[in-house]
């Protein structure tokens, strides 16, 4: 049995995802027709041109710019693998018994 304001909700809900996705398909399309036209000379991030970043330098030449790149890498993988760590601990936590009541009754 629904109330009323569930329901309005749940409706406003489906009306904004169908209007979202709109917006999304309409700018993808925008993006096609703005796209520049194919050759050598195209502009567009396809033709940019990257620096060789093993010639760049930093912290007065003590590192590379590739090793530097790889450094942040490895920090981000460090970074999921802590975020995993404690999102395991965390839902591994004993609940509450009128938490757990709750959880079900929204669920």
């Amino acid at each position: 049995m629904r109330t009323w304001l569930a329901t309005v909700a749940f409706l406003t809900r489906r009306v904004a995802m169908k209007i979202s996705a709109a917006a999304a398909l309409l700018t993808v399309g925008t993006a096609a027709a703005f796209a520049q036209s194919s050759g050598e000379a195209a502009g567009g991030e396809a033709a940019l041109k990257l620096p060789d970043l093993t010639q760049v330098s930093f912290f007065n030449g003590a590192i590379d710019g590739h090793k530097l790149l790889l450094i942040g890498i490895l920090f981000c993988l460090f970074g999921l693998g802590f975020g995993m760590a404690i999102y395991m601990r965390l839902k591994n936590l004993p609940v509450h018994r009128s938490m757990r009541e709750i959880s079900e009754l929204i669920y």
